[in-house]
């Protein structure tokens, strides 16, 4: 495993791989999905994999001893700020956890919602890639491989919604109380907070509905964090 290097939106012509095999643990939710994907990358001559967990403080301290090259982390073990949920909560503690207990092990992730706020969370927490789950089988294979030699990787799909996302369209106030909204305030706490009149705080609130979209606020608060808006 080398040093990773800058992040890359197509990988490099095919070449032979890793001399050696490539131990890989497989991250996501027991069944069908988390089944295909493990079979896909044992099937790549170059990989093997090592284990398949659900994320759990016990399934990671037994990964840890599998001493994984490679870790792929279906997000769909996240919760991604679901409606009925607190929209502050942090959705990356699997990947957190992970990078905790096996520091050496390079990080992909998978999403079914590749987003801007997504590849800004997963450099953060210093995975080496992201794939969509859309992405055919061999593209997935090849960005691993890309990762096991040492580079970031980025799929397409990912990379252009990243790069699509739209100019902010929220105004510094509108930024303002959507912040304060995604900490779960009430609208007379909000005004509190950043010195508004409530009638204030409903408008931009309204405002804020009209352009991120969403059937209320909680969600307008998800869409315009994940569009990286606040």
């Amino acid at each position: 495993m080398g040093h990773s290097g800058p992040v890359s939106d197509t990988p490099s012509e095919p070449s032979a791989g890793p001399t050696s095999t490539v131990r890989v643990a497989v991250l996501g939710e027991p069944g069908l999905c988390r089944t295909l994907v493990a079979g896909v990358v044992a099937a790549a001559p170059d990989f093997e994999v090592v284990r398949e967990c659900d994320g759990t403080a016990a399934d990671l301290s037994r990964l840890a001893r599998a001493r994984p090259d490679l870790a792929l982390v279906d997000l769909d073990l996240e919760r991604e700020n679901p409606e009925d949920e607190d929209p502050e909560q942090e959705p990356w503690t699997v990947v957190a956890a992970l990078r905790a207990a096996v520091p050496d092990c390079a990080i992909v992730v998978l999403t079914g919602r590749p987003t801007a706020r997504v590849l800004r969370s997963a450099l953060r927490l210093r995975a080496r890639g992201v794939v969509a789950k859309e992405v055919p089988p061999e593209e997935m294979i090849a960005r691993l491989r890309a990762v096991a030699e040492g580079r970031c990787t980025v799929d397409p799909v990912t990379a252009l919604a990243a790069l699509g996302t739209a100019d902010n369209p929220l105004s510094d106030s509108e930024r303002e109380v959507a912040t304060a909204a995604a900490k779960g305030l009430p609208s007379r706490e909000i005004a509190a907070l950043l010195h508004l009149a409530p009638g204030t705080v409903r408008n931009l609130l309204s405002s804020l509905l009209r352009k991120a979209g969403g059937r209320n606020r909680w969600e307008a608060v998800r869409r315009a964090r994940d569009a990286g808006w606040i």
